[in-house]
């Protein structure tokens, strides 16, 4: 007989301890600077693991390579937004590659709406979503808005040059090696939303 869990969880050593034997964590350390976490088991075996972490509440998500394609992010990622309407948060955010199209697929799916994308570097490109969960995530959504303009990516540009060294703070990252933005690369690249 087959058990699933979903569990709830405040992102201790324990849980990070856990994230890196399954590997979920290896290729997705920003699961390990959220402040909470989700995350499912079968058989008591990890299948995947979201968290929310940062000032712009920014969530992280990874499914174990055998268990993609089966819902288990969905279900995942639906039960992490419940948690944070649970929690009082007013929006939740979220990076994704728009190459990856299950990602992609997946979050708008369950209701996350682009606002804006950046390409960050010639490697790196994020399409950044938003999820409104109360009245003042409006705002926020207004805010991140103003870089869906060559000149707000500008200035984002410049922002994340200066407060690179922050990152783990502001979003949640916290990747070996955080990469330098270029500037020209982000100019010259913009796509409006």
């Amino acid at each position: 007989m087959v058990t699933y869990n979903v569990i709830v969880s405040n992102t201790t050593d324990e849980i990070k301890k856990k994230l890196r034997l399954s590997g979920i964590s290896t290729s997705m350390k920003s699961l390990e600077s959220s402040e909470w976490i989700v995350y499912e088991t079968e058989n008591n075996e990890l299948v995947g693991a979201a968290g929310i972490g940062g000032l712009f509440h920014s969530s992280s998500i990874n499914v174990h390579e055998k268990f993609r394609g089966k819902g288990y992010g969905e279900d995942i990622q639906k039960r992490l937004i419940a948690e944070a309407k649970t929690k009082n948060f007013s929006f939740v955010t979220v990076f994704v590659d728009p190459r990856n199209t299950a990602s992609t697929i997946m979050h708008d799916k369950v209701g996350y709406k682009t606002i804006f994308r950046i390409h960050y570097s010639s490697d790196i490109i994020q399409d950044v979503k938003i999820i409104i969960l109360k009245r003042k995530g409006v705002l926020v959504e207004g805010f991140l808005k103003l870089f869906n303009t060559k000149i707000g990516m500008f200035c984002l540009g410049c922002l994340l040059k200066v407060f690179r060294g922050f990152f783990k703070n502001i979003i949640g990252y916290n990747e070996q090696i955080s990469p330098i933005p270029s500037l020209k690369h982000i100019i010259q690249n913009f796509e409006k939303i």
